[in-house]
This record gives structure tokens, C-alpha cells and sequence, in this order.
């Protein structure tokens, strides 16, 4: 009887251990030439907005991103987002520089179970990015992130 439980168990962690996860990283490039992946088991549906994109895992929002027009009022995208950066220091949540390569600049502030990044590139001064998932996701996206 022993002996049938343990290559239960054996045929068990074998059949486990050789399913396919299906899983790859999928690329996603914006128009303000930033790219990054987001893993393919972390959503199951593509929700194409007018203006946005929404990421869903069955009834879960897991993320959205946005391209959003700069305001006539400032001189570029950059200088936007930094002005977004000193008034989400007022906000509910603490805002955070991004480590982004030259050329761009960006920060987050998570609320709610969520991060935003705000995002804006020197080379796309009439639109800037924002990224916006669930915290447990964040950090692959943003290590995940190229400015081109």
C-alpha cells in the first residue's frame, strides 16, 4: 500500500512538473517610442479603448495604458510630468522618481492596490505615457521598460 501512495505521488509530481505554462512575455510599444512586457498568464483579454488600452483577468482590471496628450500650457511632455510629480506630492500617495534611461523622465505613485507611472520622453514632446497595474505586477513592468 506504501509503495502505491509513493508512485502516486511520483506520477503526480511528474505530470506536474512537465505542464506547459503557456506563459511569454508580451511586447507592447507605445507612441512615445517606450516599450515593455507584460507576462501572458497576467491577462486574459485586451480591452481597446478609444484612448486606452485595459488589461483583464477575467472580471479583474489588471492594468491600463494611456497616451495623453500634452497641454498646450506646457513647453514639452517632460515638463508636464514633472509638474505632475510636484502636485502628486499633495496627493493620497507618495509619489516616486523612476530610474529611467536619459531622454526620459517619469515617476509613480500607487493608491488603491495599484501603481500608476507617469512617462514622458524628450523625443515625443506632444505626448506623454501612462502605465497603470495592480503593485504586484509593477516591478516586472518597469524593469521590463525601453526608451528608444
Amino acid at each position: 500500500m506504501t509503495r502505491f501512495f509513493v508512485i502516486l505521488i511520483l506520477m503526480a509530481s511528474f505530470l506536474s512538473g512537465c505542464a506547459s505554462t503557456n506563459s511569454h512575455p508580451i511586447e507592447f510599444h507605445t507612441t512615445t517610442n517606450a516599450s515593455f512586457t507584460i507576462n501572458s498568464d497576467q491577462f486574459d483579454t485586451i480591452d481597446i479603448q478609444s484612448s486606452e488600452i485595459q488589461l483583464w483577468q477575467g472580471s479583474d482590471l489588471v492594468g491600463s495604458i494611456m497616451t495623453i496628450q500634452t497641454n498646450p500650457d506646457y513647453q514639452s511632455a517632460i515638463k508636464e510630468v514633472e509638474e505632475g510629480f510636484i502636485e502628486a506630492q499633495r496627493g493620497p500617495g507618495e509619489p516616486h522618481e523612476l530610474a529611467l534611461p536619459d531622454g526620459a523622465y517619469g515617476f509613480s505613485v500607487s493608491f488603491g492596490g495599484h501603481t500608476t507611472a507617469f512617462i514622458a520622453v524628450h523625443n515625443q514632446p506632444e505626448s506623454w505615457l501612462t502605465i497603470s497595474t495592480r503593485d504586484a505586477l509593477f516591478e516586472e513592468i518597469l524593469s521590463s521598460i525601453v526608451i528608444e
